[in-house]
């Protein structure tokens, strides 16, 4: 049980640092799609971020190209996140930095049942508990009856059960797969899935604009890295609430850049999803959960 709760507990600070990191990027790519187009920038941040990544391959002594990057879950997961990410940074583009980002973090409510139902995991009342008061965090945040409500939602919503989906293959990936080759397969995917949109609506671009493309690349790397080795760490069902980490960074952003106030339901809605996260944190279960065998073998 101590190993199982220091596993989930080092799952969930993991999860919370990439989050924040993938908030961060967020926040540039919609910068940059006020003057660049959808497949443009994905297809430019990922000729970055897959630079960097096959240079971290080379300095842990690992050639860049192995044949584990073909392996059926690895390319699976890898086509969940082509699907995912076009449909949130299309959504992001239309809708504000905060409501994008907050419906994306829908994605643990689903991840929740999901590892209850499908991978059997224990899910106890509390936890059950944290995520509907999260859940509720949620819709205060975003308001879905105002007027301001658009069916652009519905992007970011599609993304969350693309994110559901993606993390449960990821628990299908065998162990002895490093994450490095998981993540850099999943760049590739999505370079070369902004490499074809982008014929649709390629722009000029300015030597500064790639300058951002490249920080929101380095970003997105360390991001995809920190949630890989997390989701293959610890129980899903624990970690799930602690992705809510991302919503005040992205408000942050929001306030900053845009100068897109939260209300007051929205506020109480954030402390919401963070207590839930925490509640979580400090009340796990008391029965024995069994875990994920294959995490187990994970040593990175």
């Amino acid at each position: 049980m101590i190993t199982t709760l220091t596993d989930n507990a080092k799952a969930a600070l993991l999860i919370m640092l990439g989050m924040t990191l993938l908030s961060s990027n967020d926040a540039i790519m919609k910068l940059s799609s006020e003057t660049l187009g959808i497949g443009q920038m994905l297809f430019i941040r990922g000729l970055i971020a897959v630079a960097i990544f096959s240079l971290v391959l080379r300095i842990n002594g690992k050639p860049i190209i192995a044949d584990v990057v073909i392996s059926k879950w690895i390319v699976v997961r890898a086509l969940c996140e082509c699907g995912g990410t076009i449909c949130f940074i299309t959504g992001l583009s239309l809708l504000p930095i905060a409501t994008a980002s907050t419906l994306v973090w829908t994605s643990p409510i689903f991840l929740t049942i999901a590892a209850a139902l499908i991978l059997r995991e224990r899910v106890t009342p509390a936890r059950w508990w944290a995520v509907l008061v999260g859940f509720t965090g949620v819709v205060l945040v975003t308001n879905p009856g105002s007027a301001d409500f658009s069916l652009a939602m519905l992007l970011p919503l599609a993304t969350a059960l693309f994110i559901c989906f993606r993390d449960m293959v990821t628990r299908k990936i065998d162990p002895s797969h490093h994450s490095l080759y998981v993540t850099w397969t999943t760049l590739v995917a999505v370079t070369a899935a902004g490499l074809l949109i982008s014929f649709l609506d390629w722009r000029p671009i300015a030597v500064s604009q790639i300058v951002w493309l490249g920080a929101s690349g380095a970003l997105m790397s360390s991001a995809f890295f920190f949630q890989i080795s997390a989701v293959r760490r610890g129980e899903l069902s624990f970690i799930a609430p602690f992705a809510y980490a991302g919503i005040p960074v992205a408000v942050f952003y929001g306030i900053v850049v845009w100068g897109e106030l939260p209300g007051t339901a929205a506020i109480f809605g954030i402390v919401l999803v963070i207590l839930a996260g925490l509640y979580t944190l400090s009340h796990p279960t008391s029965g024995s959960v069994k875990k994920n065998t294959a995490n187990s073998c994970i040593q990175r």
